[in-house]
């Protein structure tokens, strides 16, 4: 069954019956490009945060290069400590990040009833892991994709109603947790290209920073 026919209202040869069971599926279109808009709003979010995170750790760093310099174990212990919460948060908003995109992805290639039991409840559950993760890091992220979590029960009933949206529960929390961990993954295999890693002891770290080897500390 092609959507683009029953949102056109334009399929033809079905007994009345059965467009009459299609009729909750017309505007699941509608619904699912504003799932994506807000979603992709959301992405915008969490760039503006991850930039400022980005700065955040290079003034960070830079201080404790500097405190290494000055032979300062307790300030350069200091700042590496905050370099890791720095870190950590910037990890968990670039996780989040690319499980977003990963559910705009699957929602834009949603082109039947079948498709869409299938693809929005691992997104219902991708959402729901993010939103556990930068809840306390970014609020208004988390009121966002509330709202696209709303949006996708609403398209996940009416898209169920013919009866052919049936999909199996366990495998779609299997998809999700797939999703989430390739999401960390790209985000840490990213974070360890763009960033120089964070020196195990400041012993470690003035043994690396003498041997200008600080870019080669292990992230």
């Amino acid at each position: 069954m092609d959507f683009r026919d029953v949102w056109t209202g334009k399929r033809s040869g079905f007994t009345e019956s059965f467009k009459k069971g299609l009729k909750p599926q017309r505007n699941l279109r509608p619904k699912l490009d504003n799932a994506i808009k807000i979603l992709n709003k959301q992405m915008a979010k969490l760039d503006v945060s991850i930039r400022s995170l980005k700065e955040k750790d290079r003034i960070y760093f830079a201080k404790v290069v500097q405190s290494i310099k000055e032979h300062d174990r307790t300030m350069a212990t200091l700042y590496a400590n905050e370099l890791v919460e720095i870190r950590k948060a910037l990890k968990v908003l670039k996780s989040a990040k690319y499980a977003i995109h990963s559910v705009v992805v699957r929602l834009k290639t949603v082109q039947s009833v079948s498709d869409a039991a299938a693809e929005i409840l691992p997104a219902m559950q991708v959402l729901k892991n993010v939103r556990s993760m930068v809840s306390y890091i970014l609020p208004m992220v988390d009121d966002g994709l509330n709202e696209v979590s709303n949006v996708l029960q609403d398209i996940m009933w009416e898209a169920t109603q013919s009866g052919e949206g049936v999909v199996d529960v366990t495998a779609a929390n299997d998809e999700a947790l797939k999703i989430i961990h390739e999401a960390e993954r790209l985000a840490k295999e990213e974070m360890s290209k763009e960033l120089p890693g964070i020196p195990e002891s400041i012993g470690e770290a003035k043994e690396g920073y003498e041997e200008g080897g600080l870019s080669e500390f292990k992230f």
